[in-house]
């Protein structure tokens, strides 16, 4: 686990300590909405939170891999992680998100190209797929080897 901190309007930081664990399951269906609204542009400055309430450090642990997607998806999208977790917290409150499964997994690549004195070129990937639907598991076959005698 890694322990970070992130930055949080009051009214939610409290429903982030309560049910982050919730809040993380529906992690991966409010980055594929992300990625499909937002632009990736170079040139633009990072977005931040910015409301009119009171705003609180939260120390909080993720896992390397949550850890990982969500810096990786921040950097991309030019937004701060403190500003994606706000946008996925607030779509885990409306109920109609939080009734249905995700449906997806995702791996968080990383790949070291060239690391040397004249420069650093590597390549990061967030890949999401679908779960694969569980099989029936099928009776076996009777052999003559498992009658009984």
């Amino acid at each position: 686990m890694i322990t970070t901190s992130i930055s949080l309007p009051t009214t939610l930081s409290t429903l982030w300590r309560s049910q982050q664990h919730a809040i993380m399951r529906l992690a991966i269906r409010s980055l594929r909405i992300q990625f499909r609204e937002l632009r990736i542009e170079r040139g633009r400055t990072r977005k931040y939170n910015k409301h009119d309430e009171e705003f609180v450090i939260v120390t909080t642990r993720f896992t390397e891999a949550e850890y990982d997607t969500l810096h990786c998806a921040a950097h991309a999208l030019r937004v701060s992680v403190s500003w994606l977790i706000c946008r996925i917290i607030r779509l885990w409150i409306k109920p109609s998100r939080r009734i249905r499964e995700n449906p997806f997994v995702t791996n968080y690549e990383m790949i070291p190209v060239y690391c040397g004195q004249n420069g650093l070129v590597f390549s990061e990937n967030i890949l999401i797929w679908p779960k694969p639907k569980p099989t029936r598991a099928r009776r076996p076959l009777l052999t003559h080897y498992d009658l009984p005698i």
